[in-house]
């Protein structure tokens, strides 16, 4: 899950710090659903974790059952322990994330949890989304 205005200052930190490959001319570009989703196709492919991408924030907290606060920007749910979905769920708040710059480090943030969900915050953790976001860069066109 990505708070920042509520999140631990390492934390905050840590995803601050994370560099999206994006060129310099487009990454304070606004973002667009469709945008959003292509772009959500590619961090998909590099962290090897597919997901279902929504912006629907009411549908994401009855279809998981867990409350999304209006200062959340992102979140991942894989289903419960006993019940993982086949393909777990991201929402993203578009009204918190307003640059390419900032969806790039959020689809990096939430496909971490994704590919390594035991490693939490760690730095481990974004060292993992910054490969992330590495191999998107190869990827991108």
């Amino acid at each position: 899950m990505t708070t920042f205005h509520r999140g631990h200052p390492l934390t905050i930190a840590r995803h601050e710090a994370l560099s999206s490959p994006l060129p310099a001319e487009e990454r304070d570009s606004p973002v667009d659903t469709r945008w959003l989703r292509s772009r959500g196709g590619l961090f998909a492919q590099a962290a090897q974790r597919p997901f279902e991408l929504t912006f629907d924030l009411v549908w994401y907290a009855k279809r998981t059952g867990l409350p999304f606060h209006p200062h959340y920007v992102a979140q991942v749910y894989r289903g419960e322990p006993e019940q993982r979905l086949e393909v777990p769920l991201m929402v993203v708040n578009l009204a918190r994330v307003r640059t390419r710059e900032a969806a790039d480090k959020v689809l990096a943030h939430e496909s971490m949890h994704l590919r390594v969900p035991s490693y939490g915050h760690k730095r481990e953790a974004f060292a993992c989304a910054q490969e992330i976001l590495n191999a998107v860069g190869s990827m991108a066109p």
